[in-house]
């Protein structure tokens, strides 16, 4: 499967939008289920996996290892899902005396992410940096290493956040995880 993807790869890199769409079929629910875990909405997490589809199809030129492409395409949907749960947290904050004026509606709950509900609302005790260290590694199956590099952070202190991010969720689990 791995040769078939970096062939994929680098027949998008030579500008085949149908090789990119077929790299985009693979990877499109894990990167839909994470982004919705680190929006919090089904809304923004099509709107960040949207632009960060859009953003790596723009940039697939500048990949230098084939074999990369997971991890730099996550590298982009990570950047895209803090940009929309930042601008979203700021129009949460905002007061606004009449809906029909700009009021921001909040989004359907994410229902076809098979998530519990005790587990969503443990996954928004965490930080944001807390969250995506979790998702990355649960979600996406990135080891530590993997993850230093997505988020530019040295391995040792993904692997440190890590365990005692599992250990905040499991206590606010009540030990059920």
């Amino acid at each position: 499967m791995s040769a078939q993807i970096n062939e994929l790869v680098a027949r998008a890199k030579s500008g085949s939008a149908e090789a990119f769409g077929e790299l985009y079929e693979l990877y499109y629910k894990e990167m839909y289920c994470y982004a919705c875990c680190v929006t919090g909405s089904e809304l923004l997490a099509q709107d960040a996996v949207s632009d960060a589809v859009l953003s790596a199809f723009r940039q697939i030129q500048s990949l230098k290892n084939e074999k990369a492409f997971k991890g730099w395409i996550f590298k982009i949907l990570c950047a895209s899902c803090k940009r929309y749960y930042t601008e979203n947290q700021k129009k949460n904050s905002m007061v606004y005396l009449d809906d029909e004026n700009g009021g921001f509606n909040e989004p359907a709950s994410f229902e076809s992410v098979e998530l519990s509900v005790e587990l969503r609302r443990a996954l928004d005790g965490l930080s944001a940096e807390e969250r995506e260290i979790v998702l990355l590694s649960v979600l996406g199956n990135y080891r530590s290493h993997e993850i230093s590099e997505i988020l530019e952070i040295p391995p040792s202190t993904v692997r440190s956040k890590l365990r005692r991010s599992l250990k905040k969720l499991r206590d606010l689990l009540g030990g059920e995880f």
